[in-house]
């Protein structure tokens, strides 16, 4: 059993007096992969990435250059040279999901079928999207894969 759901276990006990003895109904770690602090930039996922940027004053001299390794799905946008690579984070509970991406940029983007899983290779770059500067990731390789089994990632614990 994961450290994090023994504690909530524990917790739950000590309130209600009544010990939780059962497995619950979902165990949202079938289906979900963790969101902790990863410093191997090939390993993180979008929400390690979205968190990482967010805690930067200036993303657009921070990160070009960066590596990515991404899973996630297609969601295509106005432009025929960008797609959003999404994933479902877990806020609270899997009925309770959010999507969070992140650009990807290249000429082919709308060749991808939206709502396709894809693992997306390259780096962080900035282009001038609408005539914003802005980062995006410019892939070096792109493959179609089945939807992993983890499908969404768990931004709870």
């Amino acid at each position: 059993m994961h450290k994090s759901l023994q504690l909530l276990q524990d917790f739950a006990k000590r309130v209600t007096g009544i010990a939780l003895t059962e497995k619950p109904a979902i165990d949202i770690w079938q289906y979900a992969e963790s969101a902790h602090e990863e410093s191997n930039p090939y390993k993180r996922n979008i929400l390690q990435w979205r968190r990482l940027i967010s805690s930067v004053k200036d993303p657009l001299e921070t990160f070009p250059g960066e590596p990515v390794d991404l899973i996630g799905f297609v969601q295509q946008t106005k432009s025929p040279e960008q797609f959003i690579l999404v994933r479902h984070v877990i806020r609270c509970c899997l009925a309770d999901t959010v999507p969070l991406g992140l650009p990807v940029y290249t000429t082919d983007a709308a060749m991808f079928t939206p709502n396709s899983w894809l693992r997306v290779q390259g780096h962080f770059e900035v282009q001038n999207i609408q005539a914003k500067p802005t980062l995006v990731i410019v892939p070096k390789k792109i493959k179609s894969i089945s939807q992993p089994k983890k499908r969404y990632i768990n931004g709870v614990f």
